[in-house]
């Protein structure tokens, strides 16, 4: 499969967004706060807040599944510090 990318922005600061409004699932993925962030992000599930572990700008985390392992990135949320911020995600799709 084709390496696919896309972006997701928090519209309002404080407020999670998934990853994905539909269900994406993926094999594997690499997700990364935007490198114009001035605040910091956060990853989690849908009560994802600023008590996670921030990530700053152009840092971030990657993920490949085992065989038959696989993620939905619509389970996994983001969090910003600061409103119109977010990450930018690169996926293999399943």
């Amino acid at each position: 499969m084709a390496l696919k990318t896309t972006s997701k922005t928090v519209t309002t600061a404080g407020t999670q967004v998934p990853l994905s409004a539909t269900a994406l699932i993926v094999s594997a993925y690499s997700i990364r706060a935007k490198g114009t962030n001035t605040g910091n992000v956060y990853l989690g599930d849908s009560n994802v807040d600023n008590t996670a572990h921030p990530i700053p700008a152009l840092s971030g985390i990657d993920w490949e599944g085992q065989p038959n392992e696989r993620e939905n990135l619509a389970v996994i949320y983001v969090d910003a510090d600061v409103s119109g911020e977010g990450v930018d995600i690169m996926y293999i799709p399943d």
